[in-house]
């Protein structure tokens, strides 16, 4: 009896609970499945907002095609901005000036460069100015500036503050176009352009503003500028309408993939709550 009684103490304490390995080791597991279950509820709620994104590029009016309507009158009031700048006839009539010659005296080519312009009894004298800091490692012809004389004499006393204000300045930049490319021809051994002050002072056929020594007109010349920005503004705008509907169509086609990850989540999750796990 004593030895059985022993025997039955040895199997009772096998079966004790707070002794068993196996009990151990179901806490860790349990564990490691309510982080998982945790997972898996944030990822539903991600989905869940993925979904209803997706949904939404289907109805009529969604946020992209709200974005759309918003680049469409952005870029059709674009190209009714470019269609505006067209040349204009001028408010200020142009003055054209007597063809009285310009004289062009090339004083010197070499170091520094020096031109002297006169017409009508206006002498400007166009110099060089050196950096003494760079001198001897000049690779480009120098630019000349004016160093001496004014536009002023040569302005018709008749004009008001307004139009003096406008032929000086035109004037100034004439002659200047004028003393550097004389210095660019003497250097080329090319002969001197023969001008006149009624050469400078040529009127643009399609705005009616004053040409420049060179035939190219100022003012159409500031609204190809302006129509350039415009147009590269509207292409930005059709780049970035482009990409949204290339975002709605991405966001149509995800549609199926996300119903099937959601079902996906929806199972995993039922399994861990099937066992009793909790999330965390």
């Amino acid at each position: 009896m004593h030895r059985l009684n022993i025997w039955r103490r040895e199997v009772q304490g096998e079966r004790e609970p707070s002794d068993s390995p196996r009990q151990s080791l179901n806490v860790p597991i349990r564990d490691a499945e309510r982080r998982r279950l945790t997972r898996l509820e944030t990822r539903r709620t991600n989905l869940e907002y993925d979904l209803s994104r997706a949904e939404s590029a289907y109805l009529p009016h969604n946020r992209w095609t709200e974005r759309v309507e918003q680049l469409d009158e952005a870029i059709t009031q674009a190209n009714d901005d470019i269609a505006a700048l067209v040349p204009r006839p001028t408010d200020i009539p142009t003055v054209q000036l007597a063809p009285k010659p310009i004289d062009i005296n090339i004083v010197s080519t070499a170091e520094p460069a020096e031109v002297v312009l006169s017409a009508n009894g206006v002498t400007l004298d166009y110099r060089e100015e050196v950096d003494w800091a760079e001198r001897g490692h000049q690779l480009e012809l120098p630019t000349l500036e004016l160093f001496q004389g004014d536009v002023q004499p040569l302005i018709p006393a008749t004009l008001d503050d307004t139009q003096r204000q406008r032929l000086t300045e035109h004037l100034r930049n004439s002659f200047s176009i004028v003393a550097n490319e004389a210095l660019e021809r003497a250097t080329d051994n090319e002969p001197l352009p023969t001008l006149t002050l009624a050469d400078l002072t040529r009127p643009c056929l399609q705005c009616g503003g004053w040409l420049d020594p060179k035939g190219r007109c100022p003012a159409c010349t500031q609204l190809d500028w302006q129509r350039d920005e415009i147009a590269e503004a509207a292409q930005r705008l059709a780049h970035e309408r482009s990409e949204v509907i290339g975002e709605m169509e991405q966001a149509r086609e995800r549609l199926p993939v996300i119903r099937r990850q959601l079902q996906d989540v929806d199972h995993d999750i039922a399994e861990l709550r099937a066992k009793g796990v909790e999330p965390e």
